[in-house]
């Protein structure tokens, strides 16, 4: 990887980060053969002053939702890839407040749990709307 930082790639196998990195349009990505400690990784990011810039999400073939972190270090972009377990994946907005929206806009979308979260006042549907709206649903014809 072309980021140089001391220990930085010492942590990251640490964290079962450190291998199978590869570069793709612009971007390190990271799919690991485990899904990732989001709240280790995000520590470990945020005591390298990286940012946090966002997650995107789609659903898999198993219904579970893939999940990618991006992270912004010294302006290369990280991104790790892992996924919820029966839709559920720990919650970073306490480590890292600009996950707070796009935790909430996850959730609503993709109807994904953010354990830990004590805020889940809907962002982008109304009162009474169903979470997961951006699943794919049977049409009835």
């Amino acid at each position: 990887m072309a980021i140089a930082l001391a220990g930085f790639e010492e942590r990251l196998k640490e964290l079962g980060l450190g291998e199978g990195w590869v570069w793709n349009n612009g971007s390190w990505w990271l799919t690991p053969q485990e899904a990732i400690d989001v709240r280790a990784t995000t520590e470990f990011m945020l005591k390298l002053d990286a940012r946090f810039v966002a997650i995107t999400a789609i659903e898999r073939e198993d219904k579970e939702i893939r999940l990618d972190y991006q992270w912004d270090l010294n302006g290369q972009l990280l991104s790790f890839i892992t996924a919820t377990a029966e839709r559920q994946i720990p919650s970073i907005a306490d480590l890292s407040p600009a996950a707070d929206w796009v935790e909430r806009e996850t959730r609503e979308y993709f109807a994904v749990e953010f354990t830990g979260r004590e805020n889940t006042k809907p962002l982008m549907t109304r009162a009474g709307d169903a979470i997961g709206i951006n699943l794919h649903k049977e049409v009835e014809k």
